[in-house]
């Protein structure tokens, strides 16, 4: 490369075969000139290298290095000691990197004459994206920011992803910000030491990066996903131990304490393990109540009064209690003496536990606390109905947020009368072939607080809604979503060898599936697609004396497939030598395909107009 090298990415690539084009074409195709891409290849043992090295033929400033099976972090460290970039990243071979992200943060860095610049990064899953909401990452993202003292903003901790950040990368080997090698939970020791050490991190609202959160279907978990186990949770503790040294170090007791009460939420992510385990119990214990012993303080923090009381039995020695406690649901009334309000689950004022009233203290909403009537949808919109809240806070303002799955840019806002608490949304506000979720913003004087609208906030029971063009439903962790539903087909027609389907316009992330289902066997066969089309072999499904129903499926979601919905519709009769089908309109106006002996004969084509 003959031009200055801005930016060294490093790519840890291990098993990702899958994703890994999808990866390099986002690097390689960057807006920012002056790249060096350096790939690690951890031992992978899929055909990684075989893709590495097709890219390495392709673009000269691609590099290979090929080490012995050592980890992520060996392999990071590694890339970043190579580099010859000014600023280094670090990307995980099945994420993706927007083409102008690094354009962005190297201004941003140039320009402010920081070590670190961070940027927003999303969700990646099954073709969607989605918000990180973990806590307060979102929060680190939310503004433009310059920090040249971090006690100014200590909530940066919440932050401790390598990837959606460059580096200086003097800065990096200077203070020795590195991973750890050997640990599994290596990229919050390097992060969390970086924002110690750097004199200004730049932070910008602009999105940088996509991390894949592989679906049900992955054949390789990511090490995220798996976090009950007790190997787990002591490579968890391990992490945490090493960067207590560092913080240690650093010589600031202040800014170590406000660290860990950031960080108190990860020690009790893995919780309900002392149910499933004695084993895991003994060792949670003991190594929980070691670290929140060191917190001064330690419940004057944003996590509310359940997470308190798991915190007061964990330092208390009530492990049985803690056990129990667990196993219930939180349920209690709303008490008010004095000016306060408390809730009062079982546990309080109980003289089995002995806990202080004052953790009972309501500080912060739960989604416990919130209830509405019901959810009610007709032709043109949908309400949800009468929303409760107990008089215990200092709401500002309620919205209700309705984001798209497929831009999650795109999120529609409505304000929450709090003397009127039912809102009615109108349904010509969203296109019907996305998907929605639906969200509770509660502001207050200094705050924000996000719920998911879940099944559990209704009264009574709901099930799914539909109507022609929408549907409202519960997704499998039980959250509300709304679904467009709404596709139109040109037409369906067919010869003696396919069925064809023509399709006005595939849905974003081209998510709309066409098959056919034997109503006796249940069993599916799908078209197979093509431009602005479906088509499926005769061959391919049909079985004597068998009646199929044809279905469409939008974003994971089947519907019989009405002929109100094609344009054209061909209704006929095909004979073969060894048997018939015949292509029709049923008496509920859905579409459907019979095979038999049919008298041959064309019953014919209808036309209908499309509905707008």
């Amino acid at each position: 490369m003959s031009e200055e090298i801005k930016l060294s990415v490093v790519v840890l690539v291990y098993n990702t075969e899958e994703y890994l084009r999808d990866c390099l074409d986002s690097l390689v195709n960057q807006t920012l000139k002056g790249i060096e891409i350096i790939t690690v290849n951890d031992e992978s043992p899929d055909n990684s290298l075989l893709i590495l090295e097709e890219y390495q033929e392709k673009y000269e400033n691609l590099t290979i290095i090929n080490q012995k099976n050592s980890g992520g972090a060996v392999a990071g460290n590694k890339g970043v000691r190579t580099a010859k970039g000014k600023y280094v990243a670090i990307v995980d071979s099945d994420d993706i990197v927007p083409l102008d992200a690094y354009e962005k943060l190297y201004n941003e860095a140039e320009r402010t004459s920081s070590e670190i610049v961070i940027g927003k990064a999303n969700i990646l899953m099954d073709g969607l994206q989605k918000e990180i909401l973990y806590k307060k990452e979102r929060e680190v993202w939310k503004e433009n920011r310059v920090i040249e003292n971090i006690e100014d903003y200590l909530d940066i901790f919440y932050d401790a992803f390598y990837w959606n950040k460059i580096f200086k990368r003097e800065f990096l080997l200077e203070t020795d910000s590195l991973m750890p090698p050997g640990m599994l939970y290596a990229d919050r020791p390097m992060v969390h030491k970086a924002f110690l050490y750097a004199k200004r991190i730049a932070i910008i609202t602009d999105l940088v990066y996509l991390w894949r959160k592989r679906g049900s279907e992955a054949v390789h978990k990511s090490i995220s996903q798996t976090n009950s186990d007790i190997k787990n949770f002591l490579d968890r503790i391990e992490s945490y131990d090493y960067q207590l040294n560092y913080f240690n170090s650093f010589g600031n007791d202040y800014v170590k304490n406000e660290f860990l009460k950031r960080n108190l939420d990860r020690f009790l992510f893995p919780i309900t393990g002392v149910i499933e385990s004695e084993k895991f119990k003994k060792v949670y214990f003991k190594e929980v109540e070691r670290i929140f012993s060191m917190v001064d303080d330690i419940y004057d923090n944003d996590l509310g009064t359940i997470k308190n009381l798991y915190i007061y039995m964990i330092l208390n020695g009530m492990s049985d209690e803690l056990i129990e406690f667990l196993q219930v649901e939180p349920k209690g009334s709303i008490l008010e003496e004095k000016g306060c309000y408390y809730w009062a689950l079982p546990s309080f004022r109980n003289n089995q536990f002995n806990i202080p009233d004052d953790l009972f203290k309501l500080r912060k909403l739960l989604p416990q606390l919130i209830q509405f009537d019901d959810v009610k949808m007709n032709d043109t919109s949908f309400e949800l109905v009468n929303l409760t809240i107990p008089d215990a806070f200092e709401i500002k303002k309620l919205e209700l947020h309705v984001r798209s799955r497929l831009n999650i840019e795109e999120t529609k806002i409505y304000d929450i009368n709090l003397k009127d608490p039912s809102v009615n949304i109108n349904l010509s506000d969203f296109d019907n072939t996305d998907v929605y979720d639906i969200y509770l913003t509660v502001h207050y004087d200094k705050s924000v607080d996000m719920f998911r609208i879940t099944s559990r906030m209704f009264t009574n029971v709901v099930k799914n809604i539909t109507n022609e063009w929408f549907k409202l439903f519960f997704t499998k962790k039980n959250n509300l979503s709304l679904l467009g539903r709404s596709i139109h087909f040109n037409v369906l027609r067919a010869d003696e060898e396919k069925i064809h389907v023509g399709v006005d316009q595939y849905p974003a992330n081209r998510s709309l599936e066409l098959f056919v289902q034997n109503r006796v066997s249940k069993s599916k066969v799908y078209f197979k697609t093509e431009e602005s089309a479906f088509s499926l072999n005769w061959i391919h499904f049909l079985d004597e004396n068998a009646t199929y129903n044809l279905y469409y499926e939008i974003h994971g979601h089947k519907f019989r497939l009405s002929a109100g919905r094609i344009a054209e519709l061909q209704e006929k009769i095909f004979d073969w030598d060894d048997t018939s089908a015949k292509l029709y309109r049923t008496d509920k106006n859905n579409v459907s395909i019979e095979s038999g002996t049919f008298k041959r004969k064309i019953i014919g084509i209808r036309k209908k107009k499309n509905r707008v």
